[in-house]
């Protein structure tokens, strides 16, 4: 008998009790045998490293009801949200997923209709230095972004040479993906980061236990370690070798130059470079694609790396012949192309927080009903 598949694409950033609800409800609405996450690995889609490393975050959501997950590269996981979704639709698709879930304010939007709006303005002039959502629905009632990635995810799926998934919105719960804080026991995952950094004990409520006891055992990652290896990097470079990096256009290499001069700390250029132009996010991005020296390059995803799997996930790969696509164990090939940025992510991460995972996949017997 076929195995029925449904996708959650996710940071889990870190994971939380509102994650374990959305992967109960995935399984739960579709009937699914297999939970396939696809998962940003330790850099996010917001442009900054996660909280936790990707190898804790993949084994929180196998103890939380996936039974696979894998792996975003990084140069798509910290790319604007069409491009995020792009790569996750395009492995959830390779994986051969039936289902496509997802948390969403508005379930009942009709997001295949939505998603033509995408056909229309793709190739208008649109200014990518402004949040592309808030100027592809302006004057509309979409501005949630679980919605709009949700948008996106119909567009690619649509035009998937695969068979394509069913979506299936599930209704977000709890506090909305903007609240800044901790309000009971299914929180915003950015009001749980910013208790956990301020110590203030009120995200406790919102997570797992398992996630209290790997916050507690982990240092936590964020920008401002990695201050001075950006400001070095940013002084060695010539206004031609910034112009490279991805997304630098419209001559911000030079902004990024002349306000190097004066910043002391991360937050201070941020502050320095931010204009009405330029979104904290889009400067952020900027940032991490001058830190891990990701330059502009054509989509060209062609495989994902395993994090994590029960027995049942492993029967799921055996089945759907996958090993062609997914990276079991990465060959020294796979490191020099496929694997490359994400590899010299994961080096850079692993200075500010060392881990033991990452030779081979995390494997249990353990299967969540």
């Amino acid at each position: 008998m076929k195995m029925l598949a449904c996708a959650v694409i996710a940071e889990f950033n870190p994971f939380h009790n509102g994650h374990a609800y959305l992967l109960q409800k995935a399984r739960q609405k579709t009937g699914a045998d297999i939970l396939i996450v696809v998962m940003s690995g330790n850099f996010v889609q917001r442009g900054e490293p996660a909280l936790i490393n990707k190898w804790e975050r993949a084994r929180l959501a196998l103890m939380n009801g996936a039974d696979l997950v894998v792996e975003i590269p990084t140069e798509y996981a910290t790319d604007s949200a069409r491009e995020f979704a792009h790569a996750g639709v395009t492995i959830a698709n390779e994986m051969q997923s039936d289902y496509l879930a997802f948390g969403s304010e508005t379930p009942n939007l009709d997001f295949e209709k939505e998603s033509r709006i995408i056909d229309r303005l793709f190739n208008e002039q649109l200014s990518y230095n402004q949040n592309f959502a808030s100027q592809l629905f302006h004057g509309t009632d979409i501005v949630n972004s679980n919605d709009i990635l949700g948008i996106n995810y119909a567009y690619w799926n649509a035009q998937s040479s695969k068979s394509k998934m069913q979506l299936l919105p599930i209704q977000r719960i709890g506090a909305n993906h903007l609240d800044s804080n901790v309000g009971g026991d299914i929180a915003s995952a950015s009001s749980i980061r910013k208790s956990f950094l301020k110590n203030d004990q009120e995200y406790q409520s919102a997570v797992p236990t398992a996630t209290k006891e790997v916050l507690a055992a982990t240092k936590p990652v964020i920008w401002d370690d990695y201050w001075e290896l950006l400001e070095y990097k940013i002084l060695i470079s010539s206004p031609e070798s910034l112009s490279h990096v991805k997304n630098m256009n419209e001559g911000f290499e030079y902004r990024v130059l002349s306000m190097l001069d004066g910043s002391d700390s991360f937050l201070t250029l941020m502050k320095n470079l931010k204009t009405k132009r330029y979104t904290y996010t889009s400067i952020q991005r900027k940032m991490l694609n001058i830190l891990l020296d990701i330059h502009n390059e054509r989509f060209q995803l062609s495989k994902s790396r395993l994090l994590a799997t029960n027995s049942l996930g492993r029967r799921y790969i055996k089945e759907k012949k996958l090993k062609n696509f997914l990276m079991t164990k990465v060959s020294k090939v796979d490191f020099a192309t496929n694997y490359k940025i994400t590899k010299r992510a994961d080096e850079i991460y692993q200075l500010v927080s060392p881990y033991n995972w990452g030779k081979s996949p995390i494997i249990t017997d353990d299967v969540k009903e």
